[in-house]
């Protein structure tokens, strides 16, 4: 399965982000720099979709207004964006875990969860996995998602709230992960919703119907939503396996196993310090066009920005996220790397500052991540 290791930027052209990318074993690299890489994709319906925060009945809409008006359509929010990413990055890395041979698993027992358990923490096992379960409280603590082992890919990259229940240096202190991915709303182009009713039907060889209506509103399959990211302080493989996940998407929205099937396409990436768009901007140029169009006049409007596009294809093509020695041993190294660095910040606040660093003293208290919510 494994030979040479691909370079998978190269191969996507897109060689020239390095400069903005963090590196394995910066000593400084849990310090942000503000490097910033903006990624564009459009999200389209491939069934119906049920975008709701409240109960039935209820979809999540926004006025979009354009040149020729405004017009209500529908929005996919930041949080479950967030939400599926990370929860397919989760996937990809049990994939991972699951189909390593037993020298590969001794490399991730040894190097990663044996490192972790040396730096204190506590969800430590040979059969890794971390879970995202409900939040708890106790004694007045903030919630916490107790699932979440503080150390993976996942929790370094997506942000998770820790404390002592996570590990054992970290004392009396919360310590938040901050996330390094952040969404735009996803906006939709055009008003393409239906409202759909539900009959309950009672079990038995007999059945009765009628007895429990109700109402959802759909967004209607082929609507195109234009979605927006921005990736901080990455390193390499955490770069491409988060445009991986992204691109590997396939289900969002409320009750997923009926309905939510999703199709997400990468067009374009720019490196820099600043944003240079937003989705909804990109969203209201498209005011009122369908797919192959709002399409079409992104790649042109993106090509204009500076943005360098992406072959999503190519990008597929490129990474086996089951390789035993490819992206995601590198995406481990990564992670690993990354909470090391903060357990050893969190030693030097507890013992009366960063030594050496020249940075000055920050709180001891960190506020933990918003819970996403699917």
């Amino acid at each position: 399965m494994s030979g040479e290791k691909r370079d998978v930027l190269a191969e996507l052209g897109l060689g020239d982000l390095r400069p903005y990318l963090r590196s394995i074993g910066d000593k400084d690299r849990i310090f942000p720099k503000a490097h910033r890489i903006e990624v564009v994709f459009l999200v389209r319906a491939a069934n119906y979709l049920l975008l709701r925060t409240e109960g039935a009945g209820t979809i999540n809409m926004t006025t979009l207004e354009y040149s020729g008006g405004a017009m209500e359509v529908p929005v996919i929010q930041p949080q479950k964006l967030m939400a599926v990413t990370r929860r397919q990055m989760l996937q990809l890395l049990r994939e991972y875990r699951d189909s390593l041979d037993e020298v590969s698993k001794r490399w991730l027992v040894q190097e990663v969860i044996g490192k972790a358990k040396d730096l204190g923490f506590k969800k430590v096992s040979e059969e890794w996995n971390c879970t995202i379960q409900p939040p708890l409280a106790e004694f007045g603590e903030k919630a916490t998602d107790i699932g979440m082992d503080g150390f993976c890919p996942h929790c370094t990259i997506f942000g998770a709230a820790l404390t002592e229940q996570h590990n054992e240096k970290f004392g009396g202190l919360s310590i938040g992960i901050k996330t390094r991915v952040r969404f735009d709303p996803a906006f939709a182009t055009q008003r393409r919703i239906t409202p759909e009713t539900h009959n309950k039907v009672t079990e038995g060889h007999l059945s009765m119907t009628g007895q429990a209506l109700f109402s959802e509103v759909h967004v209607e399959p082929g609507t195109v939503f234009i979605g927006r990211a921005e990736l901080v302080d990455l390193t390499e493989p955490e770069l491409v396996a988060t445009l991986y996940s992204l691109a590997t998407l396939r289900e969002l929205g409320g009750r997923s196993g009926i309905y939510g099937t999703v199709r997400v396409e990468i067009l374009g990436v720019k490196a820099g310090k600043y944003a240079s768009t937003t989705a909804y901007d990109l969203a209201a140029e498209n005011a009122g066009k369908g797919y192959e169009e709002v399409k079409k006049n992104l790649k042109e409007r993106l090509e204009k920005l500076g943005f360098t596009p992406v072959d999503n294809s190519k990008l597929l093509a490129a990474v086996d996220h089951k390789d035993p020695n490819g992206l995601f041993k590198d995406l481990w190294r990564s992670s690993i790397d990354f909470a090391e660095k903060m357990v050893k910040w969190v030693e030097e606040l507890k013992g009366g500052g960063q030594k050496g660093s020249g940075k000055k003293s920050r709180s001891k208290k960190a506020e933990p991540e918003e819970s996403e919510e699917e």
